[in-house]
């Protein structure tokens, strides 16, 4: 597990730039942006980043913006999955400062890509990027015990540690390997070497985990979650 700093970042990573208004419309952006996105912006284009993100990531994007007014750059990350077909799936990490000078009342958004770092081969994912306080960590998958659905993050539970994903568990559940975890409830996943006992009480079932913790499994799980232990 590690963090990252800003500095590790400038010097690690080819760097993306979206320079935009207190509007939010785009003012310019750099040829890695048309590398890594596929997206021409031309001078003469009206483009408001709200036409370029849901109505939820584009208040992630207001939120980092009033943090920079505040202290000239966001606490805050942003963390993106943007599909490409029959490529691997491209982690974008982003901030956003407040520029002064001749460019005064603008904004810079940087995009590092970290798609190596989190992904491996062409789907799964090895690392995945939480939060603590304002940084954003790596944990190793092999480290997870399961993970918790709380709205548009996940909170993912270690030994004796919960921390914060910025992305979605309908979206991590897809780059996860199968092999190793399992959604067992619409609100958990749990990974299966982490599991020690299963137990059934008045008709339901339970998982005891090595942390202690115990976990429902949905009663269409079942049969699932036998096989993968050979038991079906």
């Amino acid at each position: 597990m590690f963090s990252f700093t800003l500095n590790y970042l400038r010097h690690s990573f080819n760097v993306g730039i979206v320079i935009f208004d207190q509007k939010f419309n785009i003012i310019c952006t750099n040829e890695t942006i048309e590398k890594i996105l596929g997206f021409y912006f031309r001078h003469d284009d009206l483009i408001n980043l709200s036409d370029l993100h849901s109505e939820k990531a584009f208040q992630k994007i207001r939120q980092m913006v009033n943090e920079a007014i505040n202290d000239r750059r966001s606490d805050s990350y942003v963390l993106k999955i943007f599909p490409k077909k029959g490529e691997k799936d491209i982690i974008l990490l982003g901030k956003v400062f407040l520029l002064d000078g001749q460019c005064q009342d603008k904004f810079i958004a940087l995009l590092y890509d970290v798609t190596d770092l989190v992904m491996e081969g062409h789907q799964t994912i090895i690392k995945l990027p939480v939060y603590e306080g304002n940084d954003l960590l790596l944990l190793d998958a092999e480290n997870i015990y399961f993970l918790k659905a709380a709205g548009n993050y996940t909170e993912i539970f270690c030994d004796n540690k919960v921390y914060l994903s910025p992305l979605s568990m309908a979206k991590i559940e897809k780059k996860l390997d199968p092999k190793q975890f399992m959604r067992i409830h619409r609100s958990f996943i749990v990974n299966i070497t982490k599991v020690k006992k299963l137990t059934k009480t008045n008709g339901k079932y339970r998982i005891l985990l090595q942390n202690s913790h115990t976990l429902p499994l949905s009663r269409n799980k079942i049969d699932i979650f036998l096989e993968m232990f050979g038991l079906k």
